[in-house]
């Protein structure tokens, strides 16, 4: 058998015309996906900024404690902002890390006794029938996550989780679930359950009714 023949009848080596063409359905793909990536990045700020606190870093006691506010808005929070504005490591992820912070803090208040009002509490009892529900399935939902991640709730109104520190344009309100933010209730076996029940209490839900544009 004439190997080389048979390369240079299929276009192999010797065939300098040869051009090998695209896969259309490939090619689109590829482009598609260039395209979204490029319209991402180019919709992401150049700069971001960590939003300061509306209460002291005591204020959340006993539900987060004054230690595990200051070392998780600080330290963790400020360094997502810092190295997406100084373009360190991964954009994707200190992107999300600050924006999903930003959420997160803007939501919370000094315990006071207040409980939802307005459209969050029509949305609740809509979805979950009531507060005691609605945690419920909220801890159900959180216990799914793999590693690190968020549970939170969608504006339409879905509990959900997303991994790490990916951002989702559906977020109302999402509960940070990696281990330094519930740390102030381990070693117990239901720590991750306390600490959401507890995150509830603090929670301004005038807040929640603003993002819901009520």
């Amino acid at each position: 058998m004439d190997i080389a023949r048979l390369k240079k009848l299929a276009g192999i080596g010797e065939n300098p015309h040869f051009i090998q063409m695209p896969n259309p359905r490939h090619e689109f793909a590829r482009r598609h996906h260039e395209r979204m990536k490029l319209s991402m990045n180019e919709s992401k700020p150049q700069k971001l900024e960590l939003k300061k606190l509306a209460y002291e870093t005591k204020d959340l006691e006993p539900v987060l404690s004054k230690d595990n506010v200051e070392y998780h808005y600080n330290v963790l929070s400020n360094g997502y902002v810092t190295r997406y504005n100084n373009k360190e490591g991964d954009p994707d992820f200190n992107y999300g890390g600050a924006m999903l912070h930003n959420l997160f803090w803007e939501q919370l208040q000094k315990a006071d006794g207040s409980k939802p009002e307005g459209a969050i509490k029509e949305l609740i009892e809509h979805r979950f029938g009531d507060m005691s529900s609605f945690i419920d399935e909220m801890i159900k939902t959180a216990m799914t996550i793999q590693g690190s991640g968020w549970v939170y709730l969608s504006k339409s109104g879905e509990l959900k989780t997303t991994p790490n520190q990916s951002y989702k344009t559906d977020i109302l309100m999402p509960i940070d679930m990696w281990e330094h933010s519930f740390t102030d209730y381990i070693p117990a076996k239901d720590a991750k359950g306390k600490y959401i029940k507890a995150m509830m209490t603090i929670i301004d839900w005038n807040q929640i009714n603003m993002r819901m544009g009520k």
